[in-house]
């Protein structure tokens, strides 16, 4: 069992600080029978309206038999507030240990006046209360306010240690209560706020009873954070009495909810808010069971990006309020276990060495995980005509007494399907962001003279050996990647990943070098979510050429994938990483206007063959005049029988297209490179029209 204060978003799931507590009833039955107690509470009680209270009974029945399969030491307690306020439970608990003595109080929210923080002092008998000021500030909570701002107290701010060296923000919620004879540990969902601590809120907090404990929380002297008063577009709104509560979920670009409270059938107006912006969404209609349904767009990046989505509906003087639940980020949970953290950290961009190593483990376990690889049925293909996102019944699957059943799963298991490939989609388009360097841990900070240099050089020691790892295993990840038998199709991914390591960690150039040589030359069609990086970078690579055919190269390689240079624009930015190490000097704008301006050896040889024909002008192939078979193949246009012994092929070959006799080498390597060479057998010149 996890009870903890991360919200099932985004950010709940690995971009805020968050405090999560895990049970098991092998040594915490009384918390899952108390768990129980809470969710026959939550389908029975006339306090709560809720539309899964079969649910909540099915869960309460299968908590309880696992407490009766466990041990019950007392050690272990989850506090709700469906029985009493979380504070008067404190209370009860700290009684029984002789009373506090001091209590420590890490939380993202409280009271303005700090009026939660003086009902708790009264009710535990404790005036030793001090306050987590976190470093990196608070997730940012819209009415609430991250510090008793305007309370009459002076509240004593410290550092709590275990929690002090995170850059993420604070979501998660932990007291310490130091008793006589013990101490309280408690974490969950409760915010240090009167409505919290002692209010109407829904609340599940796990609480850990030691008695007699030696050792409490380690802290240091803090100051308050600065006072920033956030502009809330909806500062002016004065609140009704009441907020009724509304269930919903984003699914795509879909909202599907339900009003759980005073459901009043009729046209509503939506507003969406997140911790960046507030948005108008419109006229919604709410039908008899308080149902709906709302278009939007983007918000699932959004949801990625800040993981805290409010939905609001507004009908006259009734409003009613709820979080929205992220299908994605469900789906990535419940297919990824564990690493749905670091997945979640890559997609919000607060990705670490150590989150990027692990990926590209799991990537190299199993390359098929990769965002743009199918997911292929046992024999390893996809039926013909079948996308990612279909499911398949057949009729043989469906029997009168299980039709229902079937077409149900089906459907489940499409929408899940669905899910995961918008999330993978979202990861792919996060490999193609530009997010600079990873800190090297150089640099010191004169605001932080008394950090601890020596865990900061162990961090900094874990991070570049995370960094080696990461080029090691892309190393290995790339091979499967470009393997043959994938025809291409991974070389885009291939591509955005490369870069976002470059811009990370900034490897040497020969090793980037080799990268971009090996994926450039899988790229099928510049195409889909990677089509300006791969345009950009093919002129970046062809711009390094230590010839002068680089312009002839870079054109050749679009011509090649059906594109028209000339009909093109490049954009720099999307590969600053590759200029930066590859070539800081390069104007790629430059050097599509040289590859417009060029002509392949292909496009040469077909105006030369032209001119040799008589049906074009005797121009447009200068490189060939450069070629040491020039003076053979001037003398060609001027003399049509001695064309007549040319052999034109339409791609490179190894053997002479005469005698079947294979070609030496320099030979071979001519007719791919240069478009001509001669044959030693025959004596006779050789045209590759397609060079």
């Amino acid at each position: 069992m996890l009870v903890g204060s991360g919200n099932l978003t985004f950010s709940g799931w690995g971009g805020n600080l968050e405090v999560i507590e895990h049970l098991h009833p092998s040594f915490a039955a009384d918390a899952f029978e108390d768990a129980a107690a809470f969710f026959e509470a939550l389908a029975s009680s006339a306090d709560v309206a809720t539309s899964a209270g079969g649910a909540s009974s099915a869960i309460a029945e299968d908590l309880r038999k696992a407490a009766n399969r466990g041990i019950r030491g007392g050690r272990f307690r989850l506090l709700h507030s469906l029985d009493a306020p979380i504070a008067e439970q404190i209370a009860l608990y700290a009684d029984d240990l002789g009373g506090a003595t001091r209590i420590i109080i890490a939380s993202p929210y409280f009271d303005l006046d700090g009026k939660g923080l003086t009902r708790l002092a009264a009710e535990t008998g404790c005036e030793n209360i001090q306050l987590h000021a976190h470093p990196a500030g608070s997730v940012w909570g819209g009415a609430t306010t991250d510090w008793p701002y305007d309370s009459l107290q002076e509240w004593n701010a410290v550092g709590v240690q275990h929690l002090g060296g995170d850059e993420r923000r604070l979501h998660g919620k932990a007291i310490e209560v130091v008793c006589k004879r013990g101490r309280l540990l408690l974490s969950g969902s409760a915010n240090a706020t009167e409505a919290g601590l002692f209010g109407l809120n829904v609340e599940a907090n796990v609480l850990r009873v030691q008695r007699d404990a030696k050792s409490y929380w380690q802290t240091s002297s803090s100051a308050p954070p600065a006072y920033l008063p956030v502009e809330d577009e909806e500062a002016d709104i004065v609140e009704p009495d009441g907020v009724g509560v509304l269930s919903a979920k984003l699914d795509g670009d879909i909202i599907v909810g339900s009003v759980l409270t005073h459901v009043s059938a009729g046209t509503t107006e939506a507003h969406l808010r997140s911790p960046r912006w507030a948005d108008k969404l419109g006229e919604v209609c709410v039908d008899e069971k308080g149902q709906f349904r709302i278009k939007v767009t983007g918000v699932e990046l959004e949801s990625v990006q800040t993981g805290r989505l409010i939905l609001r509906l507004n009908q006259g003087p009734k409003v009613w309020e709820g979080f929205l639940s992220v299908t994605i980020a469900l789906e990535l949970i419940r297919r990824t276990g564990a690493m749905a953290t670091q997945l979640v950290a890559m997609l919000a961009g607060n990705d670490t060495p150590a989150d990027v190593v692990a990926i590209l483990a799991w990537f190299n376990e199993d390359p098929t995980r990769l965002p743009n690889v199918p997911a292929n049925d046992q024999s390893g293909e996809l039926a013909e005509g079948a996308t990612r996102s279909e499911t398949f019944v057949t009729i043989g699957d469906l029997s009168s007494a299980s039709e229902t059943a079937h077409t149900s799963r089906a459907v489940q298991d499409a929408g899940q399907t669905h899910a995961w490939h918008r999330a993978m989609d979202l990861l792919r388009a996060a490999f193609a962001q530009n997010r600079g360097p990873w800190p090297s841990g150089d640099a010191t900070d004169d605001d932080n003279e008394e950090e601890d240099t020596s865990e900061r050089s162990k961090q900094i020691s874990q991070d570049n050996r995370n960094k080696d790892k990461s080029l090691k295993f892309f190393g290995e990840l790339l091979g499967k990647m470009l393997d043959p038998a994938a025809k291409g199709r991974n070389a885009p991914v291939a591509l955005s990943l490369a870069h976002f390591l470059t811009d990370r960690i900034r490897p040497e150039p020969t090793e980037v070098q080799s990268w971009v040589w090996r994926i450039l030359s899988q790229i099928v069609a510049v195409e889909g979510l990677e089509a300006d990086m791969i345009l950009a970078t093919a002129l970046l690579y062809h711009s390094l050429s230590q010839h002068d055919s680089g312009d002839i190269a870079a054109r050749r390689f679009l011509i090649k994938r059906g594109l028209d240079p000339e009909n093109l624009t490049v954009d720099p930015s999307c590969i600053s990483a590759f200029v930066d190490v590859l070539n800081p000097e390069v104007d790629l704008v430059a050097e599509l206007s040289k590859a417009s301006a060029a002509r392949t050896m292909g496009e040469q040889l077909s105006a030369y063959i032209a001119a040799a024909t008589a049906s074009g002008p005797e121009s447009g192939f200068d490189s060939l005049k450069t070629s040491r078979y020039w003076p053979k193949l001037r003398s060609a246009i001027e003399d049509p029988d001695e064309f007549a012994k040319f052999t034109v092929v339409e791609g490179p070959t190894d053997f002479c297209p005469r005698k079947h006799i294979r070609l030496p080498a320099v030979a071979r390597s001519e007719l791919r490179t240069e478009g001509v060479t001669r044959c030693d057998c025959c004596a006779r010149i050789i045209l590759n029209k397609d060079c």
